[in-house]
Order: C-alpha cells, then structure tokens, then sequence
C-alpha cells in the first residue's frame, strides 16, 4: 500500500500543551511555517508556506496528486495535530481536499499500544534508530512562535532554513520509526479510528459555569491565604518555607516502608496527615468515612489549618478550569481529551483538562437520621450545585454547600454538559476486575454469585469475621469485606492492605483477611497469578510461545506478548531473563524476567510477576469489554463522547435517551469469548443533562 509520511512546522501566540491540537490549529495566529514530507519512503520534501499555494509546482504536485488519491495513507507522529492543521488550514486557507480519518495512520498510537514513550526521541532514543530528533532544531522551531514586543514573528530567512533542515530530519526519523514498529492490526485500528471520532467530536462545556466557578474560587481564596500568612507567616503556599516550618512545628509527618518520615507535601501525604484516604475510588463517601481513615493523629490547630488551606486552595483540580478556559474551540467543545492507548492495558487516559481524574465529590449533604440518631449523608444535587456557583456569589456557596472552594472542585465535571436538546447517557461496568479475575481463575462458585445480582461483599465479609454481617448496621466490616474483593485479586500483601483499607489495625487482621480471600473464598485466584507468572518467565527463558489460562506468552521482534483471550495482545518491551530474590526471603532466588515500561514521566526497567501480570490481563479484558459496549454505543446511534476508566459516556437527542436501553447497549451482544469465560457483565446506568457520578 502506497503512503505519504507528513510533518507540520508551525508558529503561533497560542499555547499548544494548554489548549490542545484543535484550538490551536483553530487560533488567528497559527501559521503553517513549512510541510515535509516522503513519498513510499522517498528523499524528504520540505515545502514552504508560500509554496504550498502552488499545487502545481515542483514540490507540491507529487502531494495535491497523493492527496487525491483514495489509497494513499498519510503518516504522522501525533496525527491529531496534523489533522488540526490540514483541516483549519490546508484545507480552510489553502483550499486543500480534506484527508479522511480512514486514510490517516498514527506511529504515536503504536508506540502507546506497544509501551514505548509517545514522544518522537523518547521512542528513538528506546528503539536505538540510528535517526534521532533534532532537539535543538525543536528549540529553533519554537523561538519562530515566540512574537518581539510588538507582536511580529522574528522569521529570518537564515532561522525558517533552519528549521527546514529540521523538519527534514523529523521526515527521517518518523520513517525509520515507522519501519520498526508498523501497524496497529485490523481490530485495533478499528479502535483507533473509533478514539478519533470519538476526539473530534468533543464535549460540550458549560462555560458560564466554569467562568462563576473561576471567581467564586478566586474570591474564596483571599481570606484563605490571608489566614495562611497569619498562621505560618509565609506568603506562597507551596514555598519550600512551608516544609521547614511544620517540621519545626513537629508535625507528624507518616513514615515510609523503611520508618522513615516523608516530608513531602504531596497531595496524598497532606490527606494522611489530615487523616483521610485519598485511594478510595470505589468506596462510597459512607463506607470510607465509616471504615478506611487512613491516619488519625490530633493535630495542633495551626499547622492542621494550614494544611487544610495548603489541600483546599492548593487543589490541582482546581486548575481544571483554567485547563477548560484553554481548551474550549469555537464551537462550545472540548475536543481531544482522550490519549489512545493511554495505559499499557489499553484503557484511555486523559489529556487538557483531564476527564479520567475528575476529583471525587467530598460534599456531605445531610439526607437523613439512623435509628441511633446519627446523621446519614448523600451526594449533592448536580443543578442546585451548579446554580449557586452561578450567582458568583462565594458566601451564598457557603451558605449552602459550604467551603466555596471544596464545593467548586466537587461539581467540577459538572461543567460537561449535553449539547442543546440532548442528555448525557453514562454506563459504567460493574465490579468488572473482580468479576474477570474470579472468572478467568475458574472461580465459578462466586462467579454465579455475582451474575445474580448478588454482592460477595457481604458474604466476603461474613468470611472474615465468622458471623452475620448486615451492611448498614456493620459498616465497618462490610467495608473491609468490600476491600478484600477488589483489592486482593492481585496478589496484595499484608502491609499494603493494612496501609490503604485498615492503618489502625493490626498487621495479623490484615493477614487474616488476605488469608481468608486466598484459602476460602476465591482458593483458585492464587492458582491464576502462579500460572501466568510461570508461563511469561519461561517464554522469556526458553524463547518458546507458553499459555496459562488461555493466555498465550511469546517473544515477538523485541517484545513479550500476552495474547488475550479476544485475540487481542499486550505488549512488555525489551524482556531480559534475570534471577531475583523472593521478597519474603533474599536467600531465595529464582527465575524471573524485567522489561522497560514509561512510568511516572520516565524510562525504567520493571520486574514481571504472578500479580502484575493478573492485573494486566484483567484490566485487558475488562477494556476489551469496554470498547465492545463502546461499538455497540455507536452502532445503535448514540454518539460515545469520552470514557472514564470502566464508564462510557454518550450523548443522545433528549427523545432517544433510555437508562435500561444503554444498559443493554453497554452489557449485551457479549463477544463468545467472554461468554466462554462465564463473565457477568452489568453496568450501573444513569441519564442526564450534566456529568456526574
């Protein structure tokens, strides 16, 4: 098949990394500087702006006559860009034919799918191409954005060959990086065309409510950071100051795995201190008050109030609606917040405004009493949330909802709206890991179980304590019951689950629940993680394909492979054989195997193991499951406009939307190889005008 490998050079005022590809392309000031590009792997091209008005001329013909034609597929690193550019430019200014999604590919969605770095010379520099970036040549590129004083672009004839040259060799190593790690795969690229329509689409934001939120935020802020000097006698929050003066103050800071203290002021840390939990995604705001403080220590008054006005206007999220503001194009959208491939399972994650880790609603709202008295609390009200921050009025927000700040980052992701005569559909897959890992182990008994509708919680529960468990009047051991089943399936130690479910306990009752999880109520879990684990190591050390549990090891052209069951493969780049010691006993030492991964904005070298290599697949299959509710969506004419983790969200003509229908969308026309698995699928189901959770 014929293509064309193409690479836009651009300058503008606008801030690519805050408002993203489309708006970008979309604002006044971007320019196209140059395009280079090859033909079936031919000399780099570079044609300039002025000469792209030309079709006709030496550079650009060979391009209008590809462009033309149907079966040539153009090429790009980070494509969505140089759609951007091609659609609001080529195509708008210079009169171009627009270039369909079908024909475009995407050498960053590979490199995502195959767990290399996404950007262009991390990818390079991991595959050792002999062609690498120019990064001072990017340095150059960028200083053409930059306007002098006056606002005019310094554009020398002696700077815009500079950066030729440099889009010369971006040509180069986009080529070379293509040869190495080819194509998606059918399916895939089934999925990959699906995630474009997906981006282009967008999401409708309420921006009259994000602008309110905004002020309300600022306004609640002043007497925030005046009280914060009063207290500290510091003037920025996150000055370095802030660190030296608690630990004068002697404040309890939570120790690490070696017992020693972490001084840092990380949001996770702050929540310890302020004895809550921030890892509770799946718990309710009743559970996690009632069973998982993650530290309970008094505090003195000055420094906990510090800390609580480091965590409320401090908050990252509240950088969201700045993130909104940037974002948002010409038509009330937000386009290009999902990153293909974004986990090395294949889940989505989030970019701009970062839909994937709205912050949970912390609001409390009193909606009733217990038997004993004891206030019952509820989630807020979306509309009655949203039409007090739209007064603009901070003290009204505080008078209903409380701290105007807390209130504003709980209703964040309600400024994503339907569009007008439509509502918002959302489908979330129920339980999903803890039902695949059971499912694929063979766990058949707790299998039935949940596909009846029933929960394990209770009975788990009930297995840990030895008695009768009702969920209301036993909250706590409910609780710890629920976190057995979704925490355990994986491999959790003692220490991790005493950290994250149960800090006030003991390590023996930690213990004995992970016991009571891996010998009574799921024995064949265990089983699982031992024979994938076995299976990946001796793929690696005998360079033979090697299956467990229907899922299938091999070594391919520098990666391992798991074949899931849909057919599908995850992919562990660079596996080397290695020995390593057991973590309960150095003196044990067996064969094992490491690959590099991009992890926390850097390369590393990881160790496989029996619970890494579970969750994996799980996590695999549950995506699987996803995208298929996700084709289902769309083949009955909703339109999918972002995912969360394990939730859908589609937009539909206010007449079309039907909770129990999209149910049914989401969860039905199961694929045969989940069925041969017997894994029960639901979803939990809502409709509306606003999203929420």
């Amino acid at each position: 098949m014929r293509f064309a490998l193409i690479d836009f050079e651009t300058e503008s005022a606008c801030d690519l990394k805050k408002s993203g590809a489309w708006v970008y392309s979309e604002h006044p000031t971007t320019n196209i500087l140059c395009l280079g590009y090859t033909l079936d792997g031919g000399p780099s091209i570079v044609i300039s702006a002025d000469e792209l008005l030309d079709v006709w001329g030496d550079k650009t013909a060979q391009l209008w006559a590809a462009v033309n034609d149907p079966t040539v597929i153009f090429i790009a690193h980070n494509c969505s860009f140089e759609k951007g550019i091609w659609r609001n430019i080529m195509v708008a200014v210079f009169g171009w034919p627009d270039i369909p999604n079908e024909r475009w590919h995407d050498t960053q969605a590979v490199c995502a799918m195959k767990g290399l770095p996404l950007k262009l010379e991390r990818a390079a520099s991991a595959l050792r191409l002999s062609a690498r970036k120019d990064t001072d040549g990017t340095k150059a590129t960028l200083d053409l954005g930059r306007t002098d004083k006056k606002g005019y672009y310094n554009s020398t004839p002696e700077k815009l060959q500079r950066v030729y040259d440099y889009n010369a060799s971006d040509i180069v190593a986009e080529l070379e990086l293509h040869r190495r790690v080819r194509g998606l795969g059918a399916s895939e690229r089934r999925v990959w065309l699906l995630d474009q329509t997906i981006n282009e689409r967008g999401v409708r934001l309420d921006m009259e409510f994000v602008s309110a939120a905004q002020k309300v935020c600022d306004d609640a802020a002043k007497p925030l950071l005046a009280e914060f000097r009063s207290l500290t006698g510091i003037d920025k929050l996150r000055s370095p100051k802030l660190k030296d003066w608690l630990i004068k103050q002697g404040c309890p800071f939570p120790r690490d795995a070696d017992g020693k203290p972490d001084t840092s002021l990380s949001k996770e840390n702050v929540a310890k201190l302020l004895g809550e939990d921030d890892d509770q995604e799946d718990l309710t705001d009743q559970e996690d008050a009632y069973g998982c403080e993650s530290y309970q220590q008094p505090l003195p008054f000055a420094y906990r109030r510090s800390l609580e006005i480091l965590q409320i206007v401090g908050s990252a999220s509240i950088k969201k609606l700045a993130a909104m503001q940037a974002c948002c194009g010409s038509d009330g959208r937000a386009h290009g917040l999902l990153q293909y491939h974004g986990t090395g399972t294949g889940l989505w994650s989030g970019r701009l405004l970062q839909p994937q880790n709205f912050p949970r609603p912390s609001l409390k709202i009193v909606v009733g009493f217990d038997k004993d008295g004891n206030e019952i609390f509820g989630g807020h009200d979306p509309e009655q949330l949203v039409a007090a921050v739209k007064t603009r009025d901070a003290e009204f927000v505080r008078l209903m909802f409380g701290e105007p700040i807390a209130a504003v980052v709980s209703g964040l992701r309600h400024s994503i709206v339907a569009s007008e005569g439509c509502l918002l559909e959302s489908a979330d897959l129920k339980q999903i890991q803890a039902r695949v890992v059971l499912a694929l182990a063979g766990q058949h008994d707790k299998v039935r179980l949940m596909e009846g509708g029933a929960t394990p919680y209770v009975p788990m529960a009930e297995s840990i304590f030895k008695r009768k468990i009702n969920k209301i009047v036993d909250l706590k051991e409910y609780t710890i019951g629920k976190c057995t089943i979704l925490g355990c399936g994986f491999g959790m130690g003692a220490l991790t689950f005493r950290r994250r479910y149960c800090p006030n306990e003991t390590v023996e009752y930690a213990q004995h629940a992970i016991d009571v999880y891996r010998q009574e109520f799921a024995p064949l879990v265990p089983k699982l993680w031992y024979g994938l684990e076995e299976a990946s190591i001796k793929a690696v050390w005998d360079r033979t394909p090697q299956e467990a549990f229907g899922i299938v090891y091999q070594l391919e052209d520098g990666w391992l492979t798991a074949r899931l069951p849909s057919g599908r493969k995850l992919w562990y780049f660079d596996p080397r054989p290695v020995r390593k010691a057991m973590p309960w006993d150095k003196d044990d030492i067996r064969p094992g195997f490491e690959y590099s991964c991009w992890k926390m904005g850097q390369w590393i070298r990881r160790t496989g193991y029996g619970g890494l290599e579970t969750q994996n697949v799980v996590s695999g299959i549950a995506r699987d499951l996803l995208v298929n509710g996700m084709f289902n969506i769309e083949n009955a004419g909703h339109k999918v406009v972002f995912n969360v983790h394990d939730e859908n969200i589609a937009e539909v003509e206010a007449e079309c939307a039907d909770a129990s229908m999209f149910d049914k969308y989401m969860t039905g026309n199961i694929p045969n190889w989940a069925k041969a698995l017997h894994i029960p699928v639901a979803s939990d189901c809502w409709v509306g005008p606003r999203y929420r959770k």
